[in-house]
């Protein structure tokens, strides 16, 4: 955009554009439900639906998003280095093996990961967004599900609520970010706060009702993060803000008491889980199975540690050791680093330290970390979604000496917290 024609932009203007960069994000980051929730939770089979959404999103990303304005140094194309050689060699081993699946996903993560460095991010109103579209996201969903808002496992009756389709589990990653958005909106800045409310309690119901267990871990652990070294319940009115949302929670675990039980049950499978995983007990067939691929995958390391057994010779469920076991320790601790260190670090920062997106975007990484070690492959398009989107808020950081620049009209004006 031509300098002479940003500044002649309005605030009122800036603000929208903002604002549908921060909706584009969101549509990214958990719009594509909206792509298959009258499917019956077809989920990843609706690639067409899912790559129109995407494409949806990305696009508003590129033409309302913030321009980057820090140059490139040699510490930021460093930090790259892991990601894209874990990238490349992906890429280039789904094309050899002809996976369309793992060619679709991570060639979205190709092109996504050259936006997220294209543009700031950071600068976009990304709680606005995540709260409005979080809204109608849960709204749609309970519509389009409304028999099982109603069904429990033997029967049928008011305020029952269970959600077992295992394609739900997915909607619940989706919705926690509108969650997250919801308590940030209400906690840390005091605005749209029947908004926020709302949504707080619609993704209760949905959450809780999918039992599954690593968003509920993902949720608590976000949550405790932005009150604790994110600063909420040091803000100005944080804490009352803080008990006005446990209230709430609790209000809505009273109107629908079937949620308290199924909360219940789901942390009991956490506990059973972890014995499980431990090798304790074999109590709990979802964790029994992991520590069996966990076994699995350690195995096949030890057998070829160095060059790794080839793309998806074994699907683990496991995303950290997938990386090792394919390509191996090499390769995979190149993963490692690009998806869990480096984005932990920037985290951390953004938390103490960062503007209200950024922390945001810290939020979302810390909820959806368990991903890691819990669900999916090092492959898959929805690792990317959060993932992304911390590079791009760490690239388009400051340096803390820049070097002497030379006067020169701004491609954007200055950042608005989001």
């Amino acid at each position: 955009m031509p300098p002479d024609v940003v500044r002649r932009q309005s605030p009122v203007l800036r603000q929208w554009l903002l604002f549908f960069a921060g909706i584009g994000l969101a549509l990214v980051y958990s719009g594509y439900i909206l792509a298959w929730t009258q499917t019956s939770g077809a989920g990843e089979r609706s690639f067409a639906e899912i790559g129109v959404v995407l494409a949806v999103g990305m696009g508003l990303i590129l033409s309302c998003g913030c321009r980057r304005v820090t140059p490139l140094r040699l510490s930021h194309l460093a930090s790259c280095l892991p990601l894209v050689l874990w990238l490349i060699l992906s890429f280039s081993a789904a094309l050899a093996q002809g996976d369309v699946k793992f060619i679709a996903w991570l060639g979205f993560a190709i092109a996504l990961f050259g936006l997220m460095v294209h543009v700031d991010i950071a600068r976009a109103r990304l709680v606005e967004a995540f709260l409005i579209l979080g809204l109608i996201e849960a709204g749609v969903f309970l519509v389009f599900n409304r028999e099982a808002l109603f069904a429990y496992a033997g029967g049928r009756g008011r305020g029952r609520v269970s959600f077992d389709n295992p394609a739900y589990t997915l909607s619940a990653y989706a919705m926690a970010g509108g969650l997250v958005a919801a308590v940030y909106s209400f906690v840390h800045l005091g605005r749209a706060k029947l908004v926020s409310l709302c949504v707080l309690a619609l993704t209760i119901i949905v959450i809780l009702g999918t039992g599954t267990r690593s968003v509920l871990a993902g949720v608590a652990a976000a949550v405790f993060a932005l009150l604790t070294l994110g600063g909420g319940l040091t803000a100005p009115g944080g804490l009352r803000r803080t008990l006005w949302g446990l209230a709430a929670t609790v209000s809505v675990m009273i109107a629908v008491p079937s949620l308290q039980a199924r909360l219940m049950q789901t942390l009991d499978l956490i506990v059973t889980g972890l014995g499980s995983l431990s090798g304790a007990n074999a109590l709990e067939r979802s964790a029994e199975g992991r520590r069996d691929f966990r076994e699995l995958g350690l195995q096949n390391i030890a057998d070829s540690p160095w060059f790794g057994t080839g793309f998806m010779t074994q699907q683990l469920d496991f995303p950290l050791l997938q990386a090792c076991q394919d390509f191996g320790l090499f390769i995979g601790s190149c993963f490692i680093i690009a998806a869990l260190l480096l984005p932990a670090y920037w985290s951390m920062k953004a938390l103490r330290g960062g503007r209200h997106a950024e922390k945001f975007i810290a939020a979302l990484f810390i909820l959806n970390s368990p991903r890691l070690f819990l669900h999916g492959t090092p492959y898959d398009w929805v690792t990317f979604t959060y993932l992304l989107p911390v590079y791009s808020m760490a690239l388009c950081r400051a340096v803390p000496k820049p070097r002497p620049a030379r006067q020169s009209i701004p491609a954007w004006p200055e950042a608005i917290d989001g």
